[in-house]
């Protein structure tokens, strides 16, 4: 029974662990190095080996059938379990082989050296587990004129009612595909603090019915390198008759762990202004997003996000009238896997 024992607990433990960081907190996943570690030390180093590599393989077994689903025929796709491992799944194993030199003796190198890696794959599973964030403001034009001198005026995205001025301080650039010819700027306005965008012409679609259209993107993130941004959801403002809603329009779980979930969060309305040399009919679209991201495995690609996204598609004219577009917030959660 002894024999037994240890590799089914390792079993059983990467399951519980996959679920509790993909259903109840992300920040389970640096668990795992210390029940790798355990595992080690209270056995002998080769049982210790052993039991982290079927704790590695059962936990990301168990994160592939959240991720896919139990009927799917990807569960036995064996390249998620190649790259969780190069990407630091095998620190389990030396956790595990290690952990029997502490029990020698706290002032031997060996035991300090596993206490010292021990610590060190217990932070980075905990910051690659915490929630990384990215932001992304997009405006889309389309019209079936010509329009040429356009001057928008749109709500602005805000962190604590304040606007982030830095998000728009950094266009995207993607030479062909996006507008380059524009300039941006925050401005008061009787509705508030809006940003304007200048565009001096559309660009002409290769397309059967004409069409002239705009695309402009503003990026910002927040990573280990960049601190500057903030750790919070980017709203757009001036809005008025904000409605709650926080209806789920659809749902995909597996057991007690949901892998899919879109939620409408709210609803409200939001002023836009839009002038052109000349009236025509103009089709807005517009994206303000806060991704996050968490990781639940050796690999950043293989987590949770689940980013906020306030979303407007709205028919206008070029008057120069101010208008109320409705906008839509939703969060929509994914667990994903190598190869989304």
């Amino acid at each position: 029974m002894k024999k037994v024992y240890p590799p089914l607990a390792a079993v059983v433990a990467g399951f519980l662990n996959a679920f509790l960081a993909a259903g109840v907190h992300s920040l389970f996943f640096a668990l795992l190095p210390l029940v790798a570690f355990a595992f080690g030390y209270f056995s002998s180093w080769r049982r210790g080996l052993l039991s982290s590599l079927l704790l590695f393989i059962s936990y990301t077994f168990a994160l592939s059938l959240v991720w896919w689903g139990i009927d799917s025929p990807n569960l036995l796709y064996f390249f998620p379990y190649i790259a969780a491992f190069i990407g630091g799944g095998f620190s389990l194993l030396l956790l595990g082989g290690l952990a029997p030199k502490v029990k020698q003796g706290m002032k031997k190198a060996g035991a300090m050296a596993a206490l010292v890696f021990l610590a060190l794959v217990v932070g980075w599973c905990g910051y690659t587990a915490l929630p990384h964030y990215s932001y992304y403001y997009q405006v889309a034009l389309q019209s079936p004129a010509d329009l040429s001198n356009l001057e928008l005026y749109l709500p602005v995205g805000t962190v604590s009612g304040e606007p982030y001025v830095k998000l728009y301080a950094r266009p995207y650039q993607s030479p062909g595909d996006l507008t380059e010819n524009f300039t941006q700027e925050l401005v008061a306005t009787a509705q508030g603090e809006m940003l304007k965008i200048t565009i001096p012409a559309l660009k002409k679609e290769n397309v059967p019915v004409p069409r002239y259209t705009a695309n402009i993107i503003f990026m910002a993130d927040r990573s280990l390198w960049t601190r500057s941004a903030p750790r919070q959801l980017i709203r757009l403002v001036p809005k008025t008759d904000v409605v709650p809603v926080n209806t789920v329009t659809s749902r995909r779980m597996v057991g007690l762990v949901t892998s899919h979930e879109s939620l409408i969060v709210e609803r409200f309305q939001v002023p836009v202004r839009i002038t052109a040399d000349t009236v025509a009919a103009i089709r807005l679209t517009m994206w303000n997003r806060t991704d996050r991201g968490e990781a639940l495995n050796f690999t950043y690609t293989y987590g949770r996000s689940y980013p906020y996204t306030e979303h407007v598609k709205y028919d206008l004219a070029t008057n120069g009238e101010w208008v109320q577009v409705p906008v839509e917030a939703t969060v929509v959660t994914e667990i994903r896997g190598i190869g989304d």
